[in-house]
């Protein structure tokens, strides 16, 4: 037989059956171009050498490996559900008179068609969208926009071997089960299914696996806690969600069956019955279509969430508006003697004069200089109440749950810079929690604590601390100690445990610029830092001479503005891109999923016209049941989502997002608009439902 004719044949296939195969080209049209520009936004140089677009490509290669993955199952689903519907149809090929090699030849060809297709259509669908993309990432980023048209050509031809490649493992695996069908059973009608069993034990594997998983999301009281449980936690109530689908939606049906009540009832009884046995084999893709919507609603209230709270971050880290700008400096050197280092602050006025010096070069000028927290370490708690220092470099993964990092500062220096007259006795502190879920710190430490050789009454709970980053990942407080003295008693317990410092008491300043913008702005490459940087080490050179060294801090608001944005803009794209994808997944699903229900129910509701029940009745039976089924998945994902709030509340405490009210309110607008969008994608398929049936 001449190719010609496989050809046209294939090409007339792909026409009959374009209800089906449209959806898959346009499935793998959006795939490709979204994995186009994911790739093309890792490899365009405009991109990184824009302001904060540093962290684009890292970002956007996390986006590669979830659209790959996702990608193949998406591939592979369409594929056995193409096969699924036309194996009647190439069992007549057979038994006409072509050999399984000449059908296989027409299955490659279809393939081959609707692969171009959809490659060729998706690279220009990326190539065409990239430049929107790049100025939704100029405008998120808040950074000039970048001109003029881009094609990376390694992107180009890495997308379309990659989804080659998969689209040809798909008709690979679709040809083996071809040629390991016989003709009887490719033409053989569907057998009647025999009522679904309850699996009761996987019904307890779902309610074991998904309880788990809920109490460790509700369990989690510290970030800390919270990292080590949340993707165990994620495993688990995937499993849960499976397996209760498969399983509990079966054993619910038939309780509601026991109902005598309610269960003889013509709508009731027809409804229940039918949704029995539809969901043994409609189980699995509706807990999918669950699981990508509860997907959705994680990556666009979290992102959305980040970036909307960016300033609101960016104020808190910086007082409150009562700082633009810490500096610090020390100066280091070695004791060949005692063979280790030692450590001296640069004195205040020096760190003074040459930021005001360097802030007036830019433009502006400084108009106050306070001490902002003399010492920061971490400690450890041991169960007396005395306190342990922990390094974190000391350990390989996490630090210890029992694990706290204390901010110091002196009574006269609070003062000074908050303006609060916060006066204690002898051995009494005050503090403040830092961490947004910091455990009560008299309820740690039963009224007291020891810091070096002395022991101290936590006495008040102050409201404020001037800290210039509220710490996340594990308990952290604000220590207000009431002299010097004090404080260079937690310096000797640092300076015994570490052996390390002659001084380890480093003081943090916090500076207020009248005009910080025109500073940033006469400072677009950042050289400002190293200026201060230079100052310091003439400074050190000139006092103290060649062989000691210094360590310069400069944290400048704008700087960390450009850097908050490149990180919260970058996971904010990124977040839209795989919505959009899983979008693609879940129409996709729910189409095929109507388009093989209608096939198979198109016969059922026949039969119920002809025994007596109306139109009407009919198509609101059909109605019922649809609903039901549809709305299983999003009232699965809104309990997910509700159960992970807590959790995933405090892991963007780790990314700096303080704002709880924010992450609500987007968390409901988000629910608020998958929902109206997951019901349009459901009328819209549900037309072709009810035409298929009718």
């Amino acid at each position: 037989m001449k190719i010609g004719l496989f050809f046209r044949l294939a090409w007339s296939n792909l026409k009959k059956n374009h209800q089906l195969y449209i959806p898959h080209i346009l499935a793998g049209t959006g795939l490709v171009g979204i994995f186009y520009i994911m790739m093309t936004l890792a490899k365009d140089e405009r991109i990184k050498n824009i302001k904060g677009g540093y962290a684009i490509p890292d970002i956007m290669m996390i986006g590669i490996w979830v659209v790959v993955l996702l990608s193949v199952i998406l591939v592979f689903f369409t594929n056995s559900f193409l096969m699924k519907q036309r194996t009647r149809e190439y069992g007549m090929y057979n038994v006409l008179g072509m050999e399984k090699r000449h059908v296989g030849r027409i299955m490659f060809l279809e393939s081959l068609i609707s692969t171009v297709i959809s490659i060729v259509l998706g690279i220009l669908f990326g190539i065409l969208v990239y430049k929107l993309c790049c100025l939704f990432i100029c405008k998120i980023l808040r950074v000039e926009t970048i001109l003029g048209f881009y094609v990376n050509w390694e992107s180009l031809w890495k997308t379309a071997a990659g989804f080659g490649a998969m689209y040809l493992a798909a008709f690979l695996w679709n040809r083996i089960r071809l040629a390991r069908l016989r003709p009887v059973e490719l033409l053989s009608a569907q057998a009647g299914e025999k009522e679904p069993k309850t699996k009761w034990i996987l019904l307890l594997i779902g309610l074991a696996t998904l309880g788990t998983g809920y109490y460790l999301a509700l369990t989690a009281e510290s970030p800390v806690k919270a990292i080590k449980v949340f993707f165990i936690a994620v495993i688990l109530v995937i499993v849960g969600t499976y397996a209760l689908f498969l399983a509990g939606s079966i054993a619910f049906l038939k309780f509601l069956r026991r109902r005598k009540g309610f269960y003889y009832r013509r709508t009731n009884m027809i409804a229940v019955s039918d949704l029995l046995y539809r969901m043994k084999q409609n189980a699995v893709g509706l807990a999918s279509i669950a699981i990508l919507a509860t997907g959705v609603l994680v990556m666009i209230s979290t992102t959305v969430s980040l970036y909307s709270g960016a300033e609101d971050s960016l104020k808190h880290s910086f007082m409150d508006g009562k700082a633009d700008l810490f500096v610090s400096a020390t100066i280091h050197s070695y004791a060949e003697d005692e063979k280790k280092w030692h450590m001296e602050l640069v004195p205040e006025d020096v760190l003074r004069e040459n930021t005001e010096r360097i802030i007036e070069k830019y433009g502006s000028k400084v108009t106050s200089f306070h001490a902002a927290w003399n010492v920061a370490e971490s400690f450890c708690l041991e169960k007396d109440g005395s306190t342990h220092l922990f390094l974190p470099d000391r350990t390989l993964d996490m630090p210890p749950e029992n694990a706290m990092v204390f901010l110091f500062m002196t009574a006269a220096d609070y003062q000074g810079i908050t303006g609060i007259d916060a006066q204690f006795g002898e051995g009494e502190i005050g503090w403040v929690p830092l961490s947004k879920n910091a455990a009560s710190l008299t309820g740690r430490v039963d009224g007291t604590i020891r810091f070096g050789s002395k022991t101290y009454t936590v006495k008040e709970k102050l409201d404020y601390f001037p800290n210039s980053i509220e710490i996340s990942i594990i308990d952290a407080y604000g220590i207000i100690l009431p002299t010097v003295e004090d404080l260079e008693n937690v310096g000797e317990q640092i300076m015994k445990e570490t052996d390390w410092y002659k001084t380890p008491i480093s003081y943090t300043y916090a500076v207020k610029i009248a005009d910080p913008d025109i500073v940033s702005k006469n400072d677009p490459d950042g050289e400002i830092e190293d200026d201060f940087a230079f100052a310091i080490n003439e400074y050190v050179i000139k006092t103290y001479g060649k062989d000691y060294s210094n360590t310069a801090g400069w944290n400048s608001i704008w700087k960390t503005r450009d850097e908050m944005y490149a990180i919260y803009g970058s996971l904010f794209f990124l977040g839209i891109l795989l919505s959009i994808v899983f979008l693609f997944a879940t129409a996709l699903i729910i189409y095929y999923k109507q388009i093989s229900e209608g096939y198979d129910d198109r016969h059922r509701f026949q039969i119920l016209l002809k025994v007596g029940m109306t139109a009407n009745e009919t198509k609101a039976t059909i109605r019922r049941q649809i609903v039901i089924v549809f709305l299983l998945p999003v009232i699965t994902a809104v309990i997910h989502m509700t159960v992970a709030y807590p959790v995933i509340l405090k892991l963007l405490g780790l990314l700096q997002l303080y704002n709880d009210k924010l992450f609500l309110l987007c968390t409901i607008l988000t629910i608020a608009a998958f929902t109206a969008l997951y019901m349009v994608i459901y009328r819209l398929t549900a037309r072709t439902y009810y035409r298929i049936v009718r």
